[in-house]
């Protein structure tokens, strides 16, 4: 079984057992102090899928890296930086992809544990030879990513957040856009 499937599998078996889970896991400060205005914040590793397509017939699923960081007010949107990178290799090309931008995010009413996030920033993309290091593209984007956030709280100090959206992206002679699912762990305040 690929990496790609078996991480779609488990987004779907958590996304499934996440209402399950949030009557009877932890509490987070929203749940406890609803009074509060406290900060809160976060920072974490983020697993991505994507899908991307190059000239040349070149292109497929890619798994991206990255990290991101969000702060603010308990009941306010909270305001963060996103960093992405990744890599598909083909037999004789290479595909690196890199994306970084704020995002903005803030709850659906007073649940905590679904989120909506809008994400918007630059990128820069390179398609090269994999023996000779040629670039065949070059080139970097804007993008606009609005998501759906699943939140898992596992402590006030730790959360897995699940996510699902379609990133916009005016890259011109690679496909970038499209279909963008997200695993995040995020160390903080909740």
């Amino acid at each position: 079984m690929s990496k790609i499937r078996l991480l779609i599998i488990l987004i779907g078996f958590l996304l499934i057992n996440l209402p399950a889970w949030s009557v009877t896991g932890p509490t987070l400060l929203m749940d406890s102090q609803p009074e509060s205005s406290e900060y809160v914040y976060g920072i974490g590793p983020v697993v991505r899928y994507k899908r991307v397509a190059a000239p040349d017939n070149f292109g497929g699923d890619m798994m991206v890296w990255g990290v991101r960081a969000c702060a603010g007010k308990l009941y306010d949107p909270e305001i963060g930086l996103v960093f992405y990178s990744g890599t598909l290799n083909g037999v004789s090309q290479k595909f690196n992809l890199e994306m970084a931008g704020l995002t903005l995010e803030d709850s659906f009413r007073e649940d905590a544990r679904v989120k909506w996030r809008v994400s918007f920033g630059v990128g820069e993309y390179r398609l090269r030879s994999i023996a000779s290091g040629y670039e065949f593209n070059k080139g970097s984007f804007t993008f606009f990513e609005p998501m759906v956030v699943g939140v898992l709280p596992m402590s006030r100090h730790m959360v897995l957040e699940f996510a699902a959206g379609y990133t916009f992206a005016g890259a011109t002679g690679v496909r970038v856009e499209g279909l963008a699912l997200n695993a995040e762990l995020l160390l903080g305040k909740f």
